[in-house]
């Protein structure tokens, strides 16, 4: 999240940075948090990650293929049987659970 922005400003800016997409928000469908260690992160400091998932519908735009050296490797869509059987982050299993409620 960058100073000053919603939440919502956030998963739009996030959603586009990372995927090349648009979608229209809708409710939060809840919230993940999480503490890491210095060991863990990537800065070698202790932190504490908070992630706002929303309910995110009629994607419009081109999926991204080509990505710097920030955080993401690639983009592309997959089933929900497909993400489960995917290597991913809590985050990840985190969404899948609160889409299995």
């Amino acid at each position: 999240m960058e100073w000053g922005e919603s939440p919502e400003e956030t998963a739009h800016r996030e959603l586009a940075e990372e995927t090349g997409l648009s979608a229209t928000l809708g409710p939060i469908l809840g919230i993940f948090s999480r503490w890491f260690t210095p060991e863990e992160s990537v800065a070698g400091m202790a932190g504490h990650a908070i992630g706002v998932i929303f309910d995110a519908t009629e994607p419009r735009g081109t999926l991204r293929t080509v990505f710097g050296d920030d955080t993401t490797d690639a983009a592309d869509w997959f089933t929900l049987d497909e993400v489960r059987a995917l290597r991913h982050v809590a985050l990840v299993e985190v969404t899948l659970g609160l889409l299995d409620r």
